[in-house]
């Protein structure tokens, strides 16, 4: 068993796949307060 020296390991994929769940979470976040603010002004 190798011994583990922290910090040597790849993590380019982890940090591209945990931006894109950032940005699709904000997108989703804008999404809907739009379709919330859209639903209260057809309501008025």
């Amino acid at each position: 068993m190798s011994e583990h020296k922290p910090g040597s390991m790849d993590i380019r994929a982890q940090e591209k796949t945990f931006a894109t769940f950032i940005k699709m979470s904000v997108w989703g976040t804008v999404i809907s307060i739009l379709i919330l603010i859209v639903m209260a002004l057809s309501n008025a």
